[in-house]
């Protein structure tokens, strides 16, 4: 029997599904793949390629984490600041349900944490085919990981907080259903539910940075997000939005 088997009777009848054992990037795949009107999905048990934020990897083990990808379309004038923190909400909303497990945070603008380690990451990129915006939400979930040195930072996976893991297809299917739910939404009520609930899960609030502007290095303190979004840093200028964490230092 296909180790997807069950999956695949969860999702194939709704959306354009591929499975691999193994592949490069989930993201690289359905970004040559041809457009579709419905969502496509490509889900792996590992990545040998996996894309980080900002060009780093994403280690990954077999089995070790839940790894896909969505590709989904909007129109092309649509603002999707802030689609990042949909997903991010989305995938913490979907374990809270299925784990029974409180205490999770996004840390802007594209990451998930249990405490000061970090469960899941999320990597968006967007093309543009004829009228479309067609965004590539990339992620990756860490369920139960072997001891590694390879991972460049404070770790946690799923066994290392749950007395019991719950089942892994289900728990694959339930977040991809989710994110697609709250995609929509966004279309309809953009940030509205985030922003609701924002105070709730915003690991940055208080954080002091230092950050760059036109070459000048400012400093500030994290203050939640806009409705658009951003990061909003207050500092003796006044305060500024910030829509990337590239060049972003915490002090």
């Amino acid at each position: 029997m296909s180790h997807f088997s069950s999956l695949k009777s969860l999702l194939e009848n709704n959306f354009e599904c591929y499975f691999f054992e193994s592949i490069d990037s989930t993201n690289s795949y359905l970004s040559s793949t041809k457009y579709s009107t419905k969502p496509q999905i490509c889900i792996t048990r590992e990545q040998t390629k996996g894309k980080g934020q900002h060009g780093r990897n994403w280690v990954s083990q077999k089995d070790g984490s839940i790894i896909f990808s969505i590709r989904k379309s909007f129109h092309e004038g649509m603002n999707l600041n802030g689609l990042s923190l949909i997903a991010g909400l989305a995938i913490i909303k979907s374990i809270e349900a299925e784990c029974q497990l409180s205490g999770l945070k996004i840390k802007w603008p594209n990451d998930i944490y249990y405490g000061d380690k970090k469960l899941a990451g999320i990597l968006m990129e967007n093309t543009h085919y004829k009228s479309n915006q067609l965004v590539l939400i990339g992620v990756g979930i860490n369920y139960q990981l072997v001891d590694t040195n390879e991972i460049d930072a404070l770790w946690v996976d799923l066994s290392r907080i749950l007395n019991k893991l719950p089942n892994f297809q289900q728990l694959t299917s339930k977040i991809i259903y989710n994110i697609l739910f709250f995609l929509e939404d966004f279309q309809i009520n953009g940030l509205s539910s985030l922003l609701s609930e924002w105070d709730h899960y915003d690991m940055l609030n208080g954080a002091r940075i230092k950050f760059r502007e036109s070459n000048i290095e400012l400093q500030g303190q994290i203050h939640g997000i806009t409705n658009q979004g951003a990061l909003k840093v207050v500092t003796k200028d006044g305060i500024k939005e910030l829509y990337s964490s590239m060049h972003i230092e915490y002090i």
